[in-house]
C-alpha cells in the first residue's frame, strides 16, 4: 500500500485534471486538494466490505470450532448450516466488490483471502476447553439474534402489503421446520 502514488479526487484515472487555465483564483481553487491513498477507480465500500466479512468469517468460525468442540454431530450439523449461509453471501460480496470497482479476479481472491477470518476462528475455538465452547456458541448465536432483530428486522416490518407478509411468513415457516428437522437429526 505504501508504494501507491497518492491520487488527487479532482484528478482522473490517468491523470489529467479538470481545471481550467484561468487566471483568477477563487475560494473553490485555493483549498487543499484532499488526497487519499485509494488506487483510482476503486472505492472505500470494497474495503470496508471485505474487512466486515473477515470479521464476519471469524465468528463463524469461532461457532464451527466451538460447534465440533462440543460434538461431532453439533460441528456436522453446524458446518452444514454455515456453507447453506456462507456461498451466497460469498458470492454477493464478490459481487459487492466488483461494484466498487474490483476487476472478477481480484475480487474472487479478496474474497478467498477473507476466510483467513474463518481458519482463525475455528482454531482459535479449538484451543478452547469444552467448557469454553459454550460460551462461544451462545456469544456467535447471540450476534446473529443481534443482527437479525436490528438489521433485518426493521426492513421486513417496512413491508405491509397482504402477499409480502404471507411470502415472509412461509419463509420463516420454512427455516422453523429446517432447524426442527436439523434438531430430529441430531437426536437419532
Amino acid at each position: 500500500l505504501s508504494a501507491m502514488p497518492l491520487v488527487a479526487d479532482e484528478t482522473d484515472a490517468n491523470g489529467n485534471s479538470d481545471s481550467t487555465n484561468e487566471p483568477e483564483a477563487t475560494a473553490a481553487s485555493a483549498a487543499p486538494q484532499r488526497r487519499t491513498w485509494l488506487p483510482p477507480g476503486l472505492q472505500v465500500s470494497g474495503y470496508l466490505n471485505l474487512a466486515a466479512d473477515a470479521a464476519h468469517n471469524f465468528t463463524d468460525g469461532l461457532m464451527l470450532g466451538a460447534a465440533f468442540r462440543t460434538s461431532w454431530e453439533l460441528g456436522c450439523s453446524t458446518t452444514l448450516a454455515v456453507l447453506f449461509h456462507e456461498v451466497p453471501h460469498e458470492v454477493g460480496d464478490v459481487a459487492i466488490l466488483m461494484q466498487a470497482g474490483f476487476g472478477k479476479g481480484r475480487a474472487i481472491r479478496a474474497q478467498l483471502c477473507t476466510a483467513v477470518g474463518a481458519l482463525l476462528g475455528t482454531l482459535f475455538a479449538l484451543t478452547t476447553g469444552r467448557d469454553e465452547a459454550s460460551t462461544l456458541l451462545n456469544f456467535t448465536a447471540g450476534g446473529f439474534v443481534y443482527v437479525a432483530t436490528v438489521d433485518v428486522l426493521p426492513d421486513l416490518l417496512k413491508e405491509t402489503g397482504l402477499r409480502q407478509t404471507a411470502y415472509q411468513l412461509c419463509a420463516m415457516s420454512a427455516g422453523i421446520g429446517l432447524m426442527v428437522a436439523v434438531l430430529f437429526f441430531e437426536m437419532s
